[in-house]
């Protein structure tokens, strides 16, 4: 049976960095992938900043075995600045919308992931809305399944079309909104206005194309996001933390401006979501060294 305590939710660091596997790994290269991103000459672990939420989403196989290296990784360590003294916040990339354990064949409850250390839950991709029929209310249930437990949602949300930049920047940015603001505001009504939220701005027009989507417009977006929620606050009383990272082809120059014309999606973002960008160890302290270097000098 669900707990009936009231949960405590983590706090949000200003700048987060998650990384998901989707379905590219075996269970044994993640295994080896974990432990070359722990190994110091990787030069990544611990992140050199407090401020950075540093995240592994792996597949469901991994987890567990992924647990145990963290846990062998942690005892070995005289310090640490997590809060289960693991170096990395370990994620799962879905999960059911019921906190019971049940007949639920071939699902993965929350408490299961709570149970093994599990902190943050991705919900709501744009290929599992295109695969298997997912909807903003699906992802709604089962955000609200996860925030009942104390475990942070990292939402997925995105338009389908890809921008008209050839017109009003305005226009652009009105035409994604309308397609992004239902699945913000689904998912904020689900949760306890107390309860943290990350959402993942992905166009999904950009998810596995050669170049992320321009800064010039995921920027305005993002902004168009935040009032979005600062409007819920305001209207709906809400007090969680809101944290809003980019994914959709991201990777290693995006967030300083180095690939994208000098213009630094860090200037937008709360953060990066990377996917196939993470797959290399070097793509990883790459992004992490961006995001550390324009917090020293910020």
């Amino acid at each position: 049976m669900p707990s009936t305590q009231k949960p405590t939710y983590p706090s949000l660091p200003s700048k987060l960095i998650l990384m998901s596997t989707k379905s590219y790994f075996s269970t044994s290269h993640t295994i080896s992938y974990l432990k070359t991103l722990l190994s110091p000459s990787s030069g990544i672990i611990p992140v050199r900043n407090p401020d950075i939420l540093f995240g592994l989403i792996p597949d469901f196989l991994s987890i567990h075995p992924c647990v145990q290296i963290l846990e062998e990784h942690a005892a070995s360590q005289t310090t640490s600045t997590h809060s289960q003294s693991w170096p990395l916040h370990l994620g799962a990339q879905d999960c059911f919308w019921s906190n019971d354990y049940g007949a639920y064949t071939g699902e993965v409850v929350p408490p299961a992931l709570k149970e093994l250390g599990v902190t943050i839950v991705e919900l709501g991709h744009a290929e599992r809305r295109k695969l298997l029929a997912e909807t903003d209310e699906t992802a709604a249930r089962k955000a609200a399944a996860v925030s009942a437990l104390g475990m942070i949602p990292l939402v997925c949300i995105g338009e389908i079309e890809a921008p008209n930049l050839q017109g009003p920047m305005s226009a652009a940015v009105g035409n994604a909104m309308r397609q992004l603001i239902p699945q913000i505001t689904s998912l904020l009504e689900a949760v306890p206005s107390e309860a943290p939220v990350v959402f993942a701005y992905e166009p999904v027009w950009a998810i596995g194309a050669a170049d992320p989507a321009g800064v010039d417009f995921v920027g305005p977006v993002v902004q168009a996001i935040r009032e979005v929620v600062k409007g819920f606050e305001a209207k709906k009383g809400r007090t969680g933390q809101t944290r809003i990272v980019y994914g959709g082809s991201a990777g290693p120059g995006l967030w300083s401006g180095q690939t994208n014309g000098g213009n630094p999606l860090g200037s937008w973002v709360d953060g990066m979501f990377l996917g196939r960008f993470a797959h290399k160890i070097d793509g990883v302290k790459k992004v992490v060294d961006e995001v550390v270097e324009s917090m020293t000098v910020s």
